[in-house]
C-alpha cells in the first residue's frame, strides 16, 4: 500500500471515531505536509522496488523535473551512470535490512547537467515493523565536490613538486658531496706523507677550505630540507652521555689550537639511555659548540646538561654551552634566528659562515619538541641552551652496547673487508683509508659484483656505497641478508644522499649503519671495527657461556671467528685431559720438577686461550709445587676446573666444519719467508707481514694454529715468535701433504 493513502486511509479512520481528534491530527499532517513542501533539503518517498510516490519543491527545482514528471517513474532514471553495480547493491542490502544508508549519488538532471547529492535514505515500518516505503533527504555538493576535487589536485601537484624538490636535493647532495669526499679524503692520505714545511703549509690551508666548503654544503642542504618538511627525526634508544662525548670530542682539537679551555660538567641524575634522534640533537649541540669556539678568541668554552624534572618514564633536560667570546647586544639577538643572518653582518667576512647554523638549530629543536634559549651581553660572552623532553629508554636486559675497538691495537688488522664502490676516486680514498687501518680490502664496483665477490671469498666486514650502476647498495643488502650464511655479515653503508629517511631505507634493507660523505676517516674505522667486535661478541654469546672462560674478550684479542676459537678451546681441552693424567703420574712418582713444567705449560696456555679459571688454578699448583707444600688441594681444584670446561664445551653446540677454500701454497710459502726474515731482523713491519699471511690462512685450518706465533707478534716479542716459528712451519708441511 502506498505511504500517501495509507496516510488517509487513517485520517479518515480518526475523522470517523473521533471528530475534534480527527481535526487536529488532519492540521499535524498538512503542518508536516508544509515543512516537507517548504524543506531546503530534497525529500523522496519510494516504494520497496523504487517507483517514486512523492517529491517536494526542492526536489523539483534541484532535479528539473516536476512532481507530475516524477511520480510514478522509477528512482533508476536519475542514474549518471558513474556509480557502479556494487555502489548499488551495497545501498539496496542496507535500506531492505531495515538499516540508515548515507552517501553520495553522482546523479544527472533533466537537462543532462551531473550533479553530486548528498544524501539519507531510511526505511518506514507499519504497526508490525514491516517496511512499506522509504524516505530520502537530499543536498546538493556539486560545489562543496569541485573543490575537494581541486583540494585533491592541489595536495597532489603539491606533493609532486615536493617530490621534485627532495629529488633535486637528493641529486644535489649526491654530486656535491661526491667529488667533496674525494677531496677531502685525499688531502687526508697526503697527511700522513713525508711533506716540506711549506708543502705542509699549503694542505692545512687546503684542509681548512674544504671543511668551510663541506659545512656551507650541508648547512644549505638542510635549510632546504627544513623548508620543505622532509626531514625525518629518529626514535631510537641512545647513550646521551656517549652522544655529548662525541660531540666534545669534534670540538676538542679546535679548542686546543685556538688556546681555549673545554670542559663538560654533566649532571650526575641523566638517565643513562633516552628514546630520540641522537644525531639531529648532536647537531643541534654541535651547531650551538662551534659557534662558542667560532666567536671566543681567550678564556673557555663550558657543555653543562642538567635534569630540570622527571616523571612518568619522561625526562626534561636543560643543555646549556656558555662561552666567554664576543657576546651580543640586544639589538642583535633580536634577529638571532633569522637564516642567511649573522648578529653582526662584518662576522661573516671574519668569521666566516653562511648564518644558517643557529635558524637550522631552532628549528630541528621545535621539531623536537624543545626550544632555544639565549643570554648574551656585548663583550662578556653567550649562553645558549636547549630545553627539550624525551622519552627515557629501558636498557636491554643484558646491558650490552655496541663492541668498541680494543684500545692500543690497529682496529682492523687482519680483517677482511669488501669495499663496494662505482666512484673510482672514492675508492682510492676508503681503500687506502681501510688499509692503513690494517684490513685487507677487496673490491667490488656494484652491487653485482659485491655478490659475486662474497660468493668466492670470506670477508669480515662490507663496506657500500647506496648509488651505483647494475644494482645500488640497498637491493644488494636485500639480497645478501636472503643467504642465511650471510645473514650476520656487518654491512656499512657510504652516501653522499645526505636526505630525510636514508638511515631508515639503510636499516630496512639489512645494513647495520651508514656514514655520510665526506667520510670521516676515523669515524669509518671506528663504526666498522666495532661493527665487527659486535658480530663477534654476538656469536660468542650464541655459542654460549662457558665456565671460567672470557668468550668476548678472547675473540676480540686473538681477532678469531667464535666457531674457530671453539675448536682450539676442545682442542686444548682434550690434550690437557691427558697432560693432567702425566702430571698426576709424575706426581705420584715423586718427579716435582716435571710436574712444575706440565702445570707451567698448562697455566700459558689456559691464559692465552682466556680459560682463567684454569690459568689461576694451574698458576697456583706451580707455586705450590715450587715451595714444596702440599699439593693435593691444588691439584684437585685445578681438576676441578678442568672438568667444568669440559662440562660447558659438552654443553655447547659445536659448528660443522665449513669446507676450507683451496689454500694458495706458495702465496702462504711466501709470505712465511717475508715475515720470518722481518722477525729475524727484529723489523716492525712483521706486524704487517703476519696482517699478509693471516688473510691468506682466513678459514683454513692453519688459522687457529697461527694465534700464539701471531699474539707474540702483536705484543713485540719477536725473539720469542722466532721460536714458535719451527713448530708452526712443521703443521704448514703437514697441512700441505694433506
Amino acid at each position: 500500500m502506498r505511504c500517501t493513502a495509507r496516510v488517509r486511509a487513517l485520517l479518515r479512520s480518526r475523522l470517523a471515531e473521533d471528530p475534534p481528534r480527527g481535526r487536529a491530527a488532519e492540521k499535524e499532517i498538512r503542518t508536516l505536509k508544509l515543512a516537507l513542501e517548504q524543506s531546503p533539503a530534497a525529500v523522496v518517498i519510494t516504494g520497496l522496488d523504487g517507483t517514486i510516490k512523492y517529491v517536494n519543491t526542492a526536489f523539483q527545482e534541484l532535479t528539473g523535473y516536476s512532481s507530475r514528471e516524477a511520480v510514478g517513474s522509477n528512482i533508476r532514471r536519475f542514474k549518471s551512470g558513474q556509480q557502479g553495480q556494487a555502489f548499488y547493491q551495497d545501498l539496496w542490502q542496507t535500506i531492505l535490512g531495515g538499516k540508515v544508508w548515507r552517501g553520495r549519488f553522482h546523479n544527472r538532471k533533466k537537462n543532462g547537467e551531473l550533479f553530486w547529492e548528498k544524501a539519507i535514505i531510511a526505511p518506514v515500518f507499519d504497526e508490525r515493523g514491516r517496511i512499506t516505503c522509504f524516505v530520502a533527504m537530499k543536498e546538493d555538493v556539486t560545489e562543496l565536490m569541485r573543490a575537494e576535487q581541486d583540494l585533491q589536485a592541489a595536495k597532489l601537484d603539491a606533493e609532486s613538486a615536493a617530490q621534485a624538490k627532495s629529488a633535486f636535493l637528493a641529486n644535489m647532495s649526491h654530486e656535491l658531496r661526491t667529488p667533496l669526499n674525494a677531496v677531502l679524503g685525499f688531502i687526508h692520505l697526503l697527511q700522513d706523507t713525508g711533506l716540506t714545511a711549506q708543502q705542509q703549509d699549503y694542505l692545512d690551508k687546503a684542509a681548512v677550505s674544504a671543511r668551510h666548503l663541506h659545512t656551507a654544503i650541508s648547512d644549505i642542504l638542510d635549510f632546504s630540507r627544513i623548508e620543505a618538511g622532509r626531514v625525518e627525526l629518529e626514535t631510537v634508544p641512545f647513550d646521551l652521555r656517549e652522544s655529548l662525548d662525541k660531540v666534545s670530542g669534534l670540538l676538542a682539537h679546535w679548542a686546543a689550537e685556538k688556546g681555549l679551555r673545554l670542559s663538560c660538567d654533566l649532571d650526575s641524575e641523566l638517565p643513562p639511555l633516552l628514546l630520540g634522534d641522537p644525531q639531529r640533537l648532536g647537531q643541534v649541540l654541535l651547531n650551538l659548540g662551534d659557534n662558542a669556539v667560532k666567536f671566543t678568541e681567550a678564556g673557555a668554552v663550558t657543555f653543562t646538561a642538567r635534569l630540570l624534572e622527571r616523571a612518568q618514564g619522561r625526562a626534561r633536560l636543560r643543555f646549556e654551552v656558555r662561552d666567554t667570546g664576543i657576546g651580543m647586544t640586544e639589538a642583535e639577538l633580536g634577529s638571532l634566528f633569522q637564516p642567511f643572518n649573522q648578529a653582526d653582518q662584518s662576522s661573516t667576512r671574519r668569521y666566516g659562515g653562511t648564518g644558517l647554523g643557529l635558524a637550522i638549530s631552532r628549528r630541528l629543536a621545535r621539531l623536537m619538541g624543545g626550544e632555544l634559549e639565549v643570554a648574551s651581553r656585548a663583550g662578556q660572552g653567550s649562553t645558549f641552551a636547549l630545553v627539550l623532553t624525551l622519552q627515557e629508554a629501558i636498557p636491554e636486559r643484558t646491558g650490552r652496547r655496541r663492541s668498541k675497538p680494543v684500545p692500543g691495537t690497529t682496529p682492523l688488522r687482519g680483517r677482511t673487508v669488501l669495499l663496494v664502490e662505482d666512484d673510482k676516486l672514492n675508492l682510492q680514498v676508503a681503500r687506502e683509508i681501510l688499509r692503513r687501518a690494517g684490513a685487507g680490502v677487496g673490491l667490488a664496483g656494484n652491487g653485482r659484483e659485491a655478490l659475486e665477490r662474497l660468493g668466492q671469498q670470506s670477508f669480515d666486514a662490507v663496506v657500500m656505497d647506496l648509488q651505483m650502476p647494475v644494482m645500488g647498495g640497498l637491493e644488494a643488502a636485500r639480497r645478501i641478508r636472503q643467504e642465511p650464511r650471510w645473514a650476520a655479515l656487518p654491512i656499512l653503508a657510504l652516501t653522499a644522499d645526505a636526505v630525510a629517511g636514508v638511515r631508515r631505507k639503510v636499516l630496512a634493507a639489512g645494513m647495520n649503519e651508514v656514514i655520510a660523505k665526506p667520510i670521516d676517516p676515523a669515524l669509518l674505522v671506528h663504526t666498522l671495527s666495532g661493527l665487527i667486535l659486535e658480530v663477534m661478541g654476538a656469536a660468542a654469546r650464541q655459542a654460549g657461556q662457558i665456565p671460567g672462560v672470557d668468550l668476548p674478550g678472547t675473540l676480540a684479542r686473538l681477532e678469531l671467528d667464535a666457531d674457530t676459537f671453539l675448536r682450539l678451546l676442545r682442542r686444548f681441552a682434550a690434550d690437557q685431559a691427558a697432560e693432567l693424567a702425566a702430571l698426576r703420574a709424575a706426581l705420584a712418582q715423586g718427579d716435582g720438577p716435571g710436574a712444575m713444567r706440565v702445570a707451567h705449560s698448562l697455566k700459558g696456555a689456559a691464559l692465552n686461550l682466556g680459560a682463567n679459571a684454569i690459568g689461576a688454578a694451574a698458576r697456583e699448583l706451580e707455586e705450590v709445587l715450587g715451595g714444596g707444600a702440599a699439593w693435593q688441594e691444588p691439584l684437585a681444584r685445578l681438576e676441578e676446573r678442568l672438568g667444568e670446561l669440559l662440562e660447558g664445551l659438552a654443553l655447547t653446540p659445536a659448528a660443522p666444519e665449513a669446507p676450507a677454500a683451496a689454500a694458495d701454497w706458495p702465496a702462504i710459502l711466501a709470505a712465511l719467508a717475508v715475515l720470518r726474515q722481518a722477525l729475524r731482523e727484529d723489523d716492525a713491519k712483521a706486524g704487517h707481514d703476519l696482517t699478509t699471511l693471516a688473510a691468506l690462512l682466513k678459514g683454513g685450518p692453519l688459522q687457529g694454529a697461527l694465534a700464539p706465533m701471531k699474539a707474540r707478534i702483536e705484543s713485540y716479542d719477536y725473539g720469542r715468535a722466532l721460536e714458535l716459528f719451527p713448530a708452526f712451519e712443521a703443521r704448514v708441511d703437514q697441512a700441505r701433504q694433506t
